[in-house]
């Protein structure tokens, strides 16, 4: 789970750390327990790539590994994620590919339907890539956030 409580979106998140289809699970259930009612006011749960995964695994890997975790999903839990804030593509929730230093795979990500990177470079590329970003709607955060994956 996540230490981070950064707003992405308006709202307080809570990053996880995901490099599979069942840590993904693991994650959003422990964050969001059975039984729970929506909550606007919980920080949304921000499922985020290994650190630099959208170089060296790519999007196409990180969207089917979202698109995976959402069809596993009940409906219940996908209401739940639903009252915080949803993804790009329809997704119950919200994701971050973490691009590392690349601006050229962030904005192939973005191409791509991605609508949240992790970008840590300052060139000249990056600053292209994150003007497109914010014309598109965009989000790219500066620095990976701070968490702990989950167990």
């Amino acid at each position: 789970m996540s230490m981070e409580n950064r707003l992405l979106l308006g709202r307080s998140c809570h990053f996880l750390c995901v490099c599979d289809h069942e840590s993904g699970l693991r994650a959003l259930r422990e964050v969001v327990p059975a039984g729970t009612v929506p909550d606007t006011d919980r920080p949304v749960p921000v499922l985020l790539s290994p650190e630099g995964a959208g170089v060296y695994m790519g999007v196409v890997w990180w969207h089917a590994l979202m698109a995976g975790l959402a069809a596993a999903l009940t409906r219940a839990e996908k209401l739940l994620f639903s009252a915080g804030a949803s993804g790009a593509g329809g997704l119950p929730f919200t994701h971050v590919l973490d691009c590392g230093g690349s601006a050229v795979h962030a904005v192939m990500a973005l191409r791509s339907g991605q609508r949240a990177v992790v970008l840590n470079a300052q060139d000249g590329q990056a600053m292209a890539a994150r003007r497109l970003y914010q014309q598109a709607g965009g989000v790219v955060l500066a620095c990976r956030p701070a968490i702990i994956s989950p167990n």
